[in-house]
């Protein structure tokens, strides 16, 4: 069994979002792509706010979209739901495939619970140790969501309150994720922070209504998980410098062939026009 695997780089906020609807409209037709699922890794470059598809009108706050324009970022709203993402040093997934035959096959929150473990797999091999996720207990993040909205309150940012089956450090999200659904298929973004800085998130969300002190206590980064353990004697230990797209693209695809016994089919980027 295979999957396709498309290695983007950076491109627009416009293109991003354009290109995943694209793989989306894909599954409609049965042929040899269709009948395999698709993992796309990407970044935003410029960097980028996207707003959740249903973050509209009394859920968008005009001073965090103008004070994101005024840093270059980009303002494109997903075709996935959830709330803001700054994409911003960090490495983007989208998981596409059909959800009734296959390995992905199943509702909305099992569909969740299969992405995690290539994630999970994905954070081990950096040489990491994730929370442990309890596969036979969906109720252990939903604990975890109401500790954060009592930190974190009702809030535009994705980040700051973790998801069943996300990935967390100690409690800390570290990849937001957000999903599509259609007649056919369904589609999964994830934003994974390499780089996590709360300063330049404070500075963009920043009287959203939340306290700031959540940017500190409720996010992570790979960096930041890494300088953490830099001391334990780990044969997997990473500087930021080897933190590239391309070695992080490269473990992302191995941990999805390693977690579904699949063999990535490589698709070049062309196939998006």
């Amino acid at each position: 069994m295979s999957f396709n695997l498309i290695i983007s780089g950076g491109h627009s906020g416009s293109f991003n979002m354009s290109a995943d609807i694209f793989l989306l409209n894909r599954y409609k037709t049965a042929d040899a792509f269709s009948a395999n699922p698709t993992l796309r890794i990407y970044y935003f470059n410029p960097p980028a706010l996207s707003l959740g598809f249903f973050q509209k009108d009394k859920n968008i706050d005009d001073r965090i979209i103008e004070k994101a324009k005024n840093n270059g970022f980009d303002i494109v709203s997903r075709p996935t739901g959830g709330r803001a993402v700054l994409h911003k040093s960090e490495i983007t997934y989208s998981v596409t495939a059909s959800y009734k035959n296959g390995i992905f096959a199943g509702k909305l929150i099992e569909t969740y619970k299969k992405i995690s473990e290539f994630l999970y797999l994905f954070f081990i091999k950096l040489g990491l140790k994730p929370d442990n996720v309890n596969y036979q207990n969906i109720n252990i993040f939903r604990d975890k969501n109401k500790e954060n909205k009592e930190k974190g309150g009702n809030n535009f940012n994705c980040f700051l309150k973790a998801h069943s089956y996300e990935i967390t450090f100690d409690g800390k999200k570290i990849c937001g994720n957000s999903q599509r659904r259609n007649d056919f298929a369904f589609l999964q973004h994830g934003s994974i922070y390499i780089d996590y800085k709360p300063e330049e998130h404070i500075e963009i969300f920043c009287g959203s209504g939340v306290d700031n002190s959540a940017y500190f206590n409720n996010i992570t980064g790979i960096l930041q998980e890494i300088n953490k353990n830099k001391e334990l004697n780990n044969p997997h230990k990473h500087t930021a410098e080897e933190l590239t797209f391309d070695y992080l693209s490269e473990i992302l695809a191995l941990s999805f062939s390693e977690a579904y016994n699949l063999e990535p089919v490589i698709m070049q980027e062309n196939i998006l026009e």
